[in-house]
């Protein structure tokens, strides 16, 4: 029974160990889209959104990159992908003259999102509402 005890012991010490890992640990890409925007490279990369909702643009010149978690709306509402909606799925990310243009899926409507980039910043995402159609 004491072996028992120190097995379970130890393993509920394993499990939290392995648990508190696993929030600094680095995500794998499910996406990466890479695209130039006037002579910078920039690099999309989007992740299993059920682990990291969040995606990271890097501007690879310049050696930036931006986690992006927050979009404005319009109305001026943020929605925070990590905490104010139960999914996200991000559409048709596609390199525009002097921004990334992609459109959030968060379930129960959408968001156009435009991400202004320049050679050296990644601003911050301008969005519109959208219905579902």
């Amino acid at each position: 029974m004491k072996h028992l005890l120190k097995t379970i012991t130890l393993s509920l010490v394993l499990f939290s160990g392995s648990a508190c890992t696993q929030d600094s640990k680095s995500f794998q890409a499910r996406d990466e889209v890479v695209g130039i925007v006037g002579s910078e490279t920039v690099t999309y990369t989007r992740y299993n959104t059920e682990e990291q909702p969040c995606i990271t643009l890097r501007l690879e010149n310049a050696n930036v990159s931006k986690t992006l978690c927050d979009f404005t709306d319009q109305l001026g509402n943020t929605v925070d992908v990590r905490k104010d909606v139960a999914a996200v799925d991000y559409l048709s990310p596609t390199f525009a003259a002097q921004s990334l243009e992609v459109t959030l899926d968060l379930i129960s409507y959408y968001l156009d999102c435009r991400i202004p980039l320049t050679k050296s910043t990644i601003g911050e995402p301008v969005c519109t509402f959208k219905d579902m159609d």
